[in-house]
């Protein structure tokens, strides 16, 4: 979304550039670059968890802008356009002593797909992961690599109005798939790693005329988008824009994940057979399991089981 505002400043230039013999865009329109230069390594490393070095590059970038377009015709126009970046700021930059805001999207959190992502029910039918509830059927894989379905058994985060910066990942066919930085994500083999971890090298699993094929990944990009759910299946995987995915993020190991939520498939399997299964839309939040969970995992032994304290 970042990178969208940071086209439309560039194809402003024409205009900021109808201006005056001051302003430094008239004299060479290509002294601009250099602001949008610092962007893309600022917005790389706050996808690694380093919110001050995104910080200062904001500081640099908004400056940049605001110094290259002074004096010209279009300069409230230009610094308009740096409205997203002023927000990010706000949220995420804060003095030493202080926490960036909840609704920082740089915050390492549990958050998984991107809402307007799909799953797929068992007779095709796309379902977008933000109207996913407890229940539904969806496609999912095992350890063998074959497609089966598996209920919906719980919701582990839901956020539908927050923003989030998501790997968005493509592969050589054009299948994409947009998660949060320490998603699992499936590779064959009953192996999964972290979506920051992957590289153009990895290949991904992906839905083709009923069977899953192997598709390299092309690129990935970074890319903030509002609303994101963490759905977990009773197969602890799920296929999500045909692509074959974990459920779980924030942790290293898929089979641990699936093993010590193993009491959140028991309830719902109790549930579903009393008929009390809430099939309403999930709220706002955290589910308490895992985060009291994870918690206590993070204290225990924080480099094996997880990856951030919730």
């Amino acid at each position: 979304m970042f990178f969208i505002h940071l086209s439309i400043l560039l194809i402003s230039i024409s205009y900021v550039s109808l201006s005056t013999v001051n302003c430094p865009v008239e004299a060479d329109p290509a002294t601009i670059l250099s602001c949008v230069a610092i962007d893309a390594v600022g917005l790389v490393e706050a996808t690694k968890g380093n919110i001050k070095v995104f910080c200062a590059m904001a500081e640099r970038f908004m400056e940049c802008v605001k110094t290259k377009t002074r004096g010209c015709v279009g300069e409230e126009f230009v610094r308009g356009s740096l409205s997203e970046l002023i927000e990010l700021s706000q949220k995420c930059c804060v003095n030493t002593n202080e926490k960036p805001s909840e609704e920082c999207p740089f915050n390492a959190k549990p958050n998984c797909f991107s809402t307007n992502d799909v799953a797929l029910s068992t007779d095709g039918h796309e379902i977008p992961i933000g109207d996913l509830k407890l229940g539904d059927t969806v496609l999912a894989i095992d350890q063998n690599q074959n497609i089966i379905s598996s209920d919906v058994v719980a919701i582990l985060h839901y956020e539908n109005n927050s923003q989030v910066l998501f790997y968005t990942i493509t592969t050589e066919f054009g299948s994409q798939l947009s998660v949060t930085s320490e998603h699992l994500i499936f590779i064959g083999n009953d192996r999964y790693i972290q979506a920051k971890d992957l590289t153009l090298n990895n290949t991904l699993y992906v839905v083709h005329n009923t069977v899953l094929r192997e598709e390299k990944i092309e690129s990935i990009n970074y890319k903030i988008k509002r609303g994101y759910s963490t759905p977990v299946t009773s197969a602890g995987t799920i296929i999500v824009n045909k692509i074959g995915s974990s459920c779980y993020s924030t942790v290293y190991s898929h089979r641990l994940a699936h093993y010590v939520l193993a009491p959140l498939r028991w309830l719902y399997y109790v549930k579903k057979q009393l008929k009390m299964v809430d099939t309403n839309r999930i709220e706002n939040g955290i589910h308490w399991y895992p985060k009291t969970l994870n918690n206590i995992m993070y204290t225990i032994l924080p480099t094996i089981f997880t990856s951030t304290k919730l």
